[in-house]
């Protein structure tokens, strides 16, 4: 008898904290600022060349290739993120109401991690872009801006990017 209680108020228990933890999830994802799915991506951080123009010091001609590069990288990331939502939706029409079809689960997911792969590797050929247009002194500073931006935690961040509890 003592067991069947133990088991029941451990179902209880685990069915709270499942409740509870969907709740703040839908909380915390009603009070992020969303956009819309197809929608465009997130504009760049405000000012972002005007901002590398000043702390760079870079010359006129300078800051037009580097906003033609900024330019052309936003047209191929918006095509990147739309497929990304695109995907994130196919995963929640695969899963909706319990339906779970590994094999189905696991291409979206490759599908998933590829479009991601390729978002970085646009980032990181805009960076490599940019840092050809420098020199040698402007890319020093540029570095010193990349250690400064790290953040003071390794590992993945959670995604409203406050650090790890430790």
């Amino acid at each position: 008898m003592k067991i069947r209680i133990a088991i029941s108020v451990s179902i209880v228990a685990l069915l709270a904290v499942v409740l509870i933890a969907t709740a703040q999830s839908r909380t915390a994802s009603s009070q992020a600022p969303q956009r819309p799915p197809g929608g465009p991506p997130p504009p760049p951080p405000p000012l972002m060349n005007e901002h590398l123009a000043h702390e760079l010091n870079l010359s006129d001609e300078q800051n037009t290739q580097v906003k033609a590069v900024f330019d052309a990288e936003h047209a191929t990331v918006e095509g990147l993120m739309k497929k990304l939502d695109d995907l994130r939706e196919q995963l929640r029409a695969a899963t909706a109401n319990g339906q779970f079809d590994e094999a189905q689960v696991r291409t979206l997911a490759n599908q998933q991690g590829q479009t991601q792969a390729d978002l970085i590797v646009e980032h990181e050929r805009t960076k490599a872009k940019i840092y050809s247009l420098l020199t040698a002194e402007q890319r020093s500073k540029l570095e010193q801006l990349h250690e400064r931006m790290k953040p003071p935690f390794p590992g993945p961040r959670p995604p409203d990017n406050r650090p790890p509890e430790r």
